[in-house]
């Protein structure tokens, strides 16, 4: 029954990383720093990264 839940929450962290570098990209952020995030913390990161705005770029003329 513990190697199940293992796999449970190891399955998590990589769905973590996927979603959370996607989202990063999106938003014109870092897609390593949040994957590496969403790895770590996964629920956490999910939550915050789907409350952040997106990073504006402007052009210098």
């Amino acid at each position: 029954m513990e190697g199940g839940i293992f796999i449970v929450f190891f399955v998590l962290r990589i769905i973590g990383v996927f979603v959370c570098s996607g989202k990063a990209k999106e938003l014109n952020r870092n897609a390593g720093g949040w994957g590496f995030f969403g790895f770590v913390s996964p629920i956490i990161a999910m939550i915050w990264i789907n409350c952040l705005k997106p990073i504006t770029k402007w052009q210098n003329n």
